[in-house]
């Protein structure tokens, strides 16, 4: 089956039959309505065909609607932890700018450490940024 329709609006609308003894010629008209049949089943078949290609489009859209929604929050959350990780570097950097090359850790400092770490923990739990407390000293 060829697809493209073989008649025309204008062609269906200015055909004329010939009259037999007792109206058309049949083979006439059953010739003329074969082609107007073949032409619908090609149109219900190209409807057919489009609306199941505009399905899989509106299928195919909203999936990738559903992607995009979850590629901005997975963005977002990694623009959020990108964010926190900054903040925890710059936070280390200024606890660390003190420590040279040639230091080396020993069990005494280590231990200073613990405290020291021990104490901005209490601090934060109360409230306090102990960061904050330090330059108020160093007035």
């Amino acid at each position: 089956m060829d697809n493209r329709n073989t008649l025309t609006p204008e062609e269906i609308l200015k055909k004329r039959f010939t009259c037999a003894e007792v109206g058309y010629k049949p083979s006439e008209v059953d010739a003329f309505l074969d082609l107007i049949i073949q032409d619908y089943q090609m149109m219900v078949l190209k409807d057919k065909q489009s609306v199941q290609k505009l399905d899989d489009f509106k299928r195919k859209t909203d999936e990738m609607a559903t992607l995009l929604d979850d590629l901005g929050k997975e963005n977002r959350s990694l623009l959020a932890s990108k964010k926190q990780l900054e903040i925890d570097r710059a936070s280390l950097k200024n606890r660390l700018d003190g420590i040279k090359p040639g230091d080396v850790p020993t069990a005494e400092n280590m231990h200073l450490i613990q405290r020291v770490r021990a104490l901005e923990d209490f601090l934060y739990s109360k409230g306090y940024n102990p960061n904050e407390i330090v330059s108020l000293f160093k007035k």
